[in-house]
């Protein structure tokens, strides 16, 4: 089964999945209500049941399996066990007790979704961040690892989740014994089927911690191989790069492989925008920028440049592990209301690191009388910043596609751009040409493609800057010739 074919079936049983999903009935055979087992108890756990609301949007509906057929595993890390964890099951009282619980804390839990377990390297990798952590001295990290109930059916896996819940509850609260709270929980794109569109009580709800947020990468319809929930569902609710895509995600993984290897790679392929919610937050607890995502109406309205200022309106809040922070700011100062939403919008990169800091870009092409006599060109612009330690970002275009600039012509676009640490001083701009024998405004026979640039606008979200420069002496951009833009060019007669 090549990659292709694999993926296609897995969205085809996905799309059979909402489509019944889509009906909000769930069919059982004749005669089934007179017989059927509405609740299920396991002591000391307590009782569950398969009436309304754990029906809603569910084409099938379970229990969840006996503990002991769960097998629920808890891995204890502090700064004194890093590589060998204190392994227990929720009844071992004694192994918890001889587990290095320091009761300073913090306290962090970190579990795994539909087809995983605790042991991949992306939980150990945030929990060995989490203990790096400056002042985490007395820090615990749990692994729930539920990996024996996290396989198909999905229905089973979602019944599952619910058992495994109560059980590191009743962990919590019955042999830890410090009088714990749940502060915070944050969601790494939580999925939609079974949760979408449900009541409170069934999906992850603002309502379950004092903070929650949400990182949302892969919110899109099943038959795109979408699985997270889009709802804004946390106090915060982070959609990068418009929390359904990510860059650097098309084309991942190799077609070639075979056997487990090629299972891995279909796998992989499928689940590169949801995962990068994992790389995300792993990146935000020590990151390389500010990871800053700004309130906005809609991520259209976002890469429009309606949002690229902090204030009262617009929200400005670090995506991830240092998010909480800020909101308690906000919130302190009256800006937020715990009872609402905040959805906010960042752009990343497509390769590690993915922090990027943001800047809206405006070129204004000259109307001058140079201008006008040379025309219009086609080509795309490529745009590099430069601080005062002559540190370089990294090359970014105003367009991917060749473009079509007239004289008088302005062009604002929003661009990530890797952070040098400090705000931009010059910009170096480059003007790419690509003649095409069947487009003939791409045609130079006795003159070199090039572009009268008037100026160039860069305006940081993160450093709240803005300068504008110009070419030295209002020379043109020529083709493959790199110009260098300054601040002082522009009050040059």
């Amino acid at each position: 089964m090549n990659r292709t074919s694999a993926t296609l079936m897995l969205q085809t049983i996905m799309v059979l999945m909402e489509k019944q999903n889509s009906s909000g009935v769930t069919h059982f055979p004749t005669g089934f209500y007179e017989d059927a087992e509405i609740e299920r108890c396991y002591q000391p756990y307590g009782c569950f049941s398969k009436a309304y609301p754990w029906t809603e949007h569910r084409p099938d509906n379970y229990f969840p399996v006996s503990p002991e057929s769960l097998g629920v595993r808890y891995a204890v890390f502090t700064r004194r066990n890093r590589k060998i964890p204190v392994l227990f099951q929720a009844h071992e009282e004694e192994k918890v007790r001889n587990a290095n619980i320091d009761s300073r804390g913090p306290f962090y839990f970190i579990t795994h979704g539909f087809l995983d377990g605790g042991h991949k390297i992306w939980i150990q990798n945030i929990a060995d961040a989490l203990l790096n952590l400056e002042g985490n001295d007395a820090a615990t990290v749990t692994i729930v690892d539920w990996r024996r109930g996290s396989q198909p059916p999905y229905g089973q896996a979602v019944a599952n989740i619910r058992l495994v819940g109560v059980m590191t509850s009743h962990l919590i609260y019955t042999y830890y014994k410090y009088n714990l709270k749940l502060g915070r929980i944050t969601g790494l794109d939580p999925a939609a089927p079974y949760f979408s569109n449900t009541v409170t009580l069934v999906r992850l709800d603002r309502s379950d911690a004092e903070y929650v947020d949400i990182i949302h990468s892969n919110a899109m319809p099943l038959y795109f191989s979408g699985f997270g929930i889009s709802e804004p569902i946390g106090h915060v609710d982070f959609f990068p790069n418009g929390g359904s895509t990510q860059p650097g995600c098309k084309n991942d993984g190799s077609a070639n492989q075979g056997g487990g290897d090629m299972y891995q790679s279909v796998v992989k392929y499928v689940a590169c925008n949801h995962e990068r919610s994992y790389d995300f937050f792993f990146e935000s607890i020590a990151p390389s920028c500010p990871f800053m995502s700004i309130q906005c109406k809609s991520y259209e309205a976002f890469l429009d440049g309606n949002c690229t200022s902090c204030d009262n309106k617009h929200l400005c809040i670090p995506m991830g592990f240092h998010s909480h922070n800020m909101y308690k700011r906000l919130q302190m100062g009256g800006l937020v209301d715990t009872n609402a939403n905040v959805a906010l919008y960042a752009l990343t990169g497509s390769t590690k690191p993915f922090c990027r800091v943001h800047y809206e870009v405006t070129l204004k092409v000259s109307n001058s009388t140079e201008s006008k006599i040379h025309g219009p060109d086609v080509g795309k612009i490529l745009i590099t910043l430069i601080d005062r330690n002559n540190n370089k970002s990294d090359h970014r275009f105003l367009n991917d596609e060749q473009k079509y600039y007239r004289p008088g012509d302005v062009d604002t676009k929003l661009i990530p751009f890797k952070d040098t640490g400090l705000p931009p001083l010059t910009v170096k701009v480059e003007w790419k040409y690509e003649a095409n024998f069947l487009n003939p405004m791409t045609w130079r026979l006795l003159k070199s493609s090039s572009l009268y640039i008037e100026y160039i606008k860069v305006s940081s979200l993160e450093y709240n800057t803005d300068i504008t420069v110009c070419p030295k002496l209002k020379k043109p951009v020529v083709a493959n010739l790199p110009t260098i833009m300054k601040t002082k060019y522009c009050s040059h007669p």
